[in-house]
């Protein structure tokens, strides 16, 4: 591993932070993929309740993604800078918020999806399925918040081959207990769209136990792991300190709340699409299984982005930040090509492995025709954003992505409500969002004193 003071910005340094976070992305990919292709075999409203229950677990793991963004932030910048005691005291803090944050996110779980289901589902059988999965999948909250926080340890010190291995022991187990709890195989009981519940949710306590024996094993004197010495952790790891809770708060609640609007827009367009019809709602789940391939490069990119602007910010080497910048957009974008290519050249392969039904393949078909070349710009807007995030300046990318969603909101509204436009055309709002994202984050760079933000 590089010394902290001397962290490269040439292309194979940025791959060795990148890749392992989005190969630990694409696992879950996978997982749901194959999560979903479980429950088509019971129904299309099987697989489209555990999509929208899982969309909007997401949307509520964005507070504890954001508080994990800001301890990343935190941790990389006071690594940079060698001050390695601080490190232990900031992971010390983040574990504390974490463990209050994930007894809120269950009970938002727990409570709101069968309070919505009741009242914004006109589908009785979809409903019913939401609320059975949601009873389960909300004590994940538990286990997956707090590794949140250990993550953010190990990419905030540019380490990020530890979240790969958690992140393959989650998909293993998911994938052994879905056919287990879903089909009831082995002499277990068929649980069908709950089963999947439960099997995310002891995966989810498989990562934790996994990434935290990682973080807390005894230090070692050479490798990889020596740093974690350096940092203290286990001697910290039940001291009640709250030095950084307010810097962790001030930083992490702005992301959290950016990533919670931008989450929240995709329950709000599907509720948009529900008025639809079933045909057109399975039609965007799978799509948007699809869009899960861009974010395995997404989550990478802007994972080390935001590592190597805090960074490079510490070691005073603003003069290296647009050269990095570049080079992590032209990596995020030829990723994205390269996973969803299939959405261009066998859009009809990957639709049928989901459903039967010819007008909901052919709908799927011509949606992925329209949003592959969004996914091509939001490889370059995602950077930016990520870029002002990794500045420190987190209340500036929260206004960035509210502006942003609202007039998305807008478009999408027009677009379903309005016009009546035909579910491909519907997907067009995503050029809306990206494009406006991308001229508002350059916008903040070119005009902002980002450069020089102490933390």
């Amino acid at each position: 591993m590089p010394s902290p003071q001397s962290l490269p910005i040439d292309y194979k340094s940025l791959l060795k932070v990148a890749v392992p976070v989005s190969l630990g992305y694409f696992v879950q990919f996978f997982v749901v993929f194959i999560d979903n292709l479980f429950l088509a075999d019971i129904d299309g409203n099987a697989m489209s309740a555990s999509a929208y229950t899982g969309l909007i677990f997401v949307t509520i793991a964005m507070l504890g993604i954001g508080m994990s963004n800001g301890t990343q932030i935190l941790i990389a910048r006071r690594h940079a800078t060698g001050a390695f005691k601080e490190v232990g005291a900031i992971l010390s803090n983040s574990l504390l918020l974490g463990l209050l944050l994930s007894s809120l996110q269950f009970c938002c779980l727990y409570f709101f999806v069968p309070w919505f289901a009741a009242h914004y589902i006109d589908i009785p059988e979809l409903a019913a399925y939401m609320i059975g999965f949601s009873k389960f999948r909300a004590f994940g909250f538990f286990f997956f918040t707090l590794t949140l926080s250990l993550n953010a340890y190990w990419s905030g010190t540019a380490r990020t081959n530890v979240l790969f291995i958690s992140t393959a022991v989650t998909a293993i187990s998911t994938i052994i207990l879905d056919y287990f709890l879903i089909f009831g195989h082995g002499g277990f009981t068929a649980m069908g769209v709950e089963g999947a519940a439960l099997a995310n949710t002891i995966a989810d306590g498989c990562a934790l136990a996994v990434v935290a024996y990682f973080t807390f094993r005894k230090p070692q004197t050479e490798g990889s792991f020596a740093v974690n010495a350096m940092h203290q952790l286990r001697e910290q790891l039940f001291v009640v300190c709250t030095s950084y809770t307010r810097s962790l708060i001030q930083l992490g609640g702005p992301i959290a709340m950016q990533l919670l609007v931008s989450l929240g827009i995709w329950a709000i367009f599907y509720q948009f699409v529900t008025s639809m019809g079933e045909g057109p709602l399975q039609a965007s789940f799978i799509v948007r299984n699809m869009y899960m391939l861009a974010y395995v490069s997404v989550s990478g990119c802007s994972t080390t982005a935001k590592t190597y602007v805090s960074a490079l910010i510490a070691q005073d080497r603003q003069a290296e930040l647009k050269k990095a910048i570049t080079r992590i957009c032209v990596l995020n974008f030829l990723g994205i090509l390269i996973l969803c290519h299939g959405l261009i050249l066998y859009p009809h392969w990957i639709a049928s492995q989901f459903t039967n039904d010819p007008v909901v393949i052919h709908q799927t078909i011509e949606t992925m025709w329209i949003v592959f070349p969004a996914m091509l710009i939001f490889s370059v807007t995602s950077i930016l954003l990520a870029t002002v995030e990794g500045s420190g300046k987190t209340m500036a990318g929260f206004l960035i992505e509210f502006i942003t969603v609202c007039i998305y909101i807008v478009a999408a509204y027009d677009m379903i409500h309005i016009r009546h436009w035909p579910i491909q055309w519907a997907w067009t709002a995503d050029y809306v969002y990206f494009s406006v994202l991308g001229i508002l984050s350059v916008l903040f760079l070119r005009f902002s004193n980002w450069k020089t933000n102490q933390l």
